[in-house]
């Protein structure tokens, strides 16, 4: 975390890690392949993962997914090196793809179960892409977080109203 805030990943070696943890830098290799991969670890020990929601109700799930990604703390240390990891996965297409199954791949899974079992229940048609759902779900959401600072009250139900009436088209 320290390298990361002080330098970017791109910055960071291996062997400032080993120097920096006080282990040798076969020590760090025995437990990582590279530098991406420990630092998406590092990611993923900041960031707690979303609860499942499972009402019996795909849209009060879905509405209580976006609820609970609209107001979700993240730790001001990921926010700080935040940009630098972006950053450095628009240049890196292997890190930008492993930071997203890591970091995204759960809020995925749990989209893709609410829908798949809101459809065996017949209360949204089945057949809907899980990644453009969450794209279409999320997106808002994390739109309003970041541009906005703040997320109203009702907006989680109003996205996903949207987004329901928008799949029965």
């Amino acid at each position: 975390m320290q390298l990361i805030e002080e330098r970017g990943i791109e910055g960071t070696s291996m062997d400032a890690i080993a120097q920096l943890s006080g282990v040798s830098k076969a020590t760090v290799y025995k437990h990582w392949k590279d530098k991406e991969a420990l630092c998406i670890d590092v990611i993923g020990g900041l960031r707690a993962a979303p609860p499942e929601f499972r009402s019996g109700d795909a849209r009060r799930d879905l509405i209580d997914f976006l609820g609970y990604l609209s107001q979700a703390d993240k730790p001001d240390r990921l926010m700080k090196i935040w940009p630098k990891i972006i950053g450095y996965a628009i240049a890196n297409p292997n890190f930008a793809h492993a930071l997203q199954e890591h970091s995204f791949g759960p809020r995925r899974a749990q989209i893709a179960r609410i829908l798949a079992e809101g459809a065996e229940r017949g209360e949204i048609p089945a057949g809907i892409d899980p990644g453009f759902a969450m794209d279409l779900l999320v997106g808002p959401i994390m739109h309003r977080r970041f541009a906005v600072g703040q997320v109203p009250a009702q907006f989680a139900d109003q996205v996903v109203d949207a987004f329901l009436r928008g799949a029965y088209r």
